[in-house]
């Protein structure tokens, strides 16, 4: 008996690898909703490019389901998918200014208010070994 037969796929998913995440149930609901409106924004952008989801889900590798939740805003959707279908659709660039240090405005308050309040000078102190 060989290890392959004909009958048997190739690339079988391991039930036992993945490990399913119940981290979305603490999402607050305005990141819900943000998620909701990305996957609405993915599929207007979709369809503008007069793809279909079917299409959208071969060009991504993945299931037309797995297109059909990412649209709904499903937030047990791996970001890496989410990233495929930005990059399918020409808007993967805006990931990388998602939170860029310069736009971080929290940040850059957390960083003035650890500043010092004074910036005197201090003296140099004395060389005792100055010949």
């Amino acid at each position: 008996m060989g290890l392959l037969n004909a009958n048997s796929p190739l690339y079988r998913y391991n039930s036992d690898m993945a490990k399913t995440s119940h981290s979305y149930k603490a999402l607050p609901a305005i990141a819900l909703e943000q998620l909701q409106k990305l996957g609405q924004d993915i599929a207007v952008a979709r369809k503008r490019r007069r793809m279909s989801m079917k299409e959208m889900a071969a060009r991504m590798m993945v299931n037309l389901k797995t297109v059909q939740r990412m649209e709904k805003g499903d937030p047990t959707v791996g970001i890496g998918i989410v990233v495929t279908a930005l990059w399918i659709l020409g808007m993967h660039r805006r990931l990388g200014e998602l939170v860029a240090p310069e736009s971080d405005k929290a940040g850059l308050h957390e960083d003035i208010k650890r500043l010092p309040r004074d910036f005197r000078k201090t003296r140099k102190p004395a060389d005792h070994f100055d010949f």
